[in-house]
């Protein structure tokens, strides 16, 4: 993409952005506009009406004052709907981006509490990117627009002191901008919860009383600064105000100087209905400095990225770690049609190996290549509910019976009935049954490189050696690359070795 194309494709976005935000900015500026209508001509009415002059004369005011009240109504409820409407459209659109974005980096490598608060930071931060309209734009945008109106009114009686509205406008958000209201940090306590919830059968077994203390110290310190930091801006809100009410009592001084009693109670309820839209400048300012503060957790969220090769399997200076490094500097090349068995210790990188080559994982530096489709079959995966068939339904789409039942062979489980129900995640399946079945799916895929973890893990050697012996002779026939990670190479001797030491 050219720069040119770039910047026309970032100005159709902004435009298309405005025009969403305008029908709820001219209903909020003129629900608002109304609301200082009703209020200015139920002002002047009251204080006409206070010099018993003819019904006549009041008949201006009367009509007015019912149009502008109907007017506020109307203009409220569109103000409503379009805001809403709009909240609710931008609400869906970033859910459906922050979560595209989370499906491509998932899993992490740091486990499935840390994926909970990374979803759950996107599912916050997208409740506070829809608050960008109603919270920010609206009320300071209405109350920029309002000042500029009414300041344009008041130079007729104040000349250059009419410029005090704008100034109170302006330091209101100054002000708000520069006296931080911090929110209270729940980090800690959120840590320790999920924590303990993973662990809650080991607490379960050896007692959770100490694993209550700690989270009750917890959820004290969290409640204890979060009256802290409340109170604070409750006392910031109200100083905020002051100024603002000392302002407009300013101005009104120097109304009374300049204007007949009717007009100063008419500038009296304008300014009090306009005190009500200053009121929402600390919210919006400290909504906006939220919203440029999101960010996602401190996890690394890049996808993984797999390329292609002529080769089977490519690995270049590979690095990968959690703590620390698993991998430094891993090249391994893996040629089409060749069967390998990778080999090592406990810890020394064998599943993440897998996890890296099927994009599950992404590596911290190195490149991956992978030449055609890949299939994996681990002792995680999961079996679907329902039946055999309807697993190899999900991942091979259209299948025939034929192909089923090939398949299911391989792994010696030809004596099943497709049919019957297995339960959710093969809870009816003994542990090698569900082995054999997550084998059998992998192969079912066609791969061009089928990689198995632990593939006779929970298998007698009888069993075992039939279902490498089929697997082995499979692969030959369609020439596809076979990788079995494994502690036990007796059963793989005929495959070629490749170690890793950690």
């Amino acid at each position: 993409m050219t720069a040119r194309s770039f910047r026309l494709q970032c100005s159709r976005k902004v435009t298309l952005v405005k025009f969403k935000f305008l029908p709820a900015v001219v209903a909020n500026i003129s629900a608002a506009l109304s609301e200082i209508l009703l209020m200015a001509s139920a002002a002047w009415l009251i204080a006409s009406a206070a010099l018993h002059p003819p019904l006549s004369a009041l008949s201006v005011g009367i009509t007015l004052v019912r149009t502008a009240g109907i007017s506020r109504a109307a203009l409220r409820y569109a103000d409503r709907f379009f805001s809403h409407k709009i909240i609710f459209a931008l609400l869906d659109e970033l859910r459906e981006k922050l979560f595209r974005r989370v499906a491509k980096v998932l899993p992490l490598k740091s486990g499935r509490t840390h994926e909970g608060e990374l979803l759950h930071a996107l599912t916050i931060s997208a409740d506070l990117l829809k608050d960008f309209l109603p919270r920010v734009i609206l009320p300071l945008v209405t109350a920029a627009l309002v000042t500029l109106l009414l300041t344009g009114f008041l130079f007729a009686p104040l000349k250059i002191f009419a410029l005090t509205l704008p100034a109170i406008f302006l330091l209101t958000v100054i002000l708000s901008t520069l006296l931080d209201a911090k929110t209270a940090d729940d980090s800690l306590y959120r840590e320790k919860l999920l924590d303990f919830t993973d662990g809650r059968d080991e607490l379960k077994i050896f007692g959770v009383e100490p694993a209550i203390q700690s989270l009750d110290t917890a959820a004290k310190i969290f409640g204890a600064e979060s009256f802290r930091l409340t109170a604070r801006q409750i006392n910031l809100d109200t100083a905020i105000k002051l100024f603002v009410a000392a302002g407009f009592f300013f101005m009104l001084l120097k109304l009374g100087a300049a204007v007949d009693k009717i007009a100063l109670t008419v500038w009296a309820l304008i300014f009090l209905a306009t005190l009500e839209l200053f009121a929402q400048i600390p919210s919006a300012v400290r909504t906006w400095k939220k919203i440029r503060a999101v960010k996602l957790p401190d996890e690394k969220i890049s996808p993984a990225q797999v390329s292609s090769t002529s080769h089977a399997v490519e690995i270049k200076n590979l690095r990968f770690g959690y703590a620390e490094n698993i991998f430094d500097d891993l090249s391994l090349t893996v040629e089409r049609g060749e069967n390998l068995a990778i080999v090592g210790e406990s810890g020394a990188g064998k599943t993440t190996l897998l996890y890296l080559l099927t994009k599950l994982f992404a590596a911290d530096s190195g490149t991956i290549s992978v030449g055609g489709k890949i299939s994996a079959a681990t002792f995680a995966n999961y079996i679907f509910a329902e039946s055999i068939r309807a697993n190899f339904q999900i991942f091979c789409g259209d299948v025939s019976d034929e192909k089923i039942s090939d398949t299911l062979k391989i792994c010696g489980l030809e004596n099943f009935d497709v049919d019957a129900e297995i339960g959710e995640d093969g809870a009816k399946l003994s542990g090698g049954e569900r082995n054999r079945l997550q084998i059998a799916l992998a192969v079912a895929t066609n791969p061009d490189v089928l990689i198995l973890d632990e593939p006779t893990a929970g298998l007698d050697k009888f069993r075992a050696e039939n279902l490498v012996t089929a697997l082995v002779d499979d692969c030959r026939k369609k020439n596809r690359t076979l990788i079995v990670i494994t502690h036990d190479s007796n059963y793989f001797s005929e495959l070629g070795r490749f170690e890793l030491v950690h």
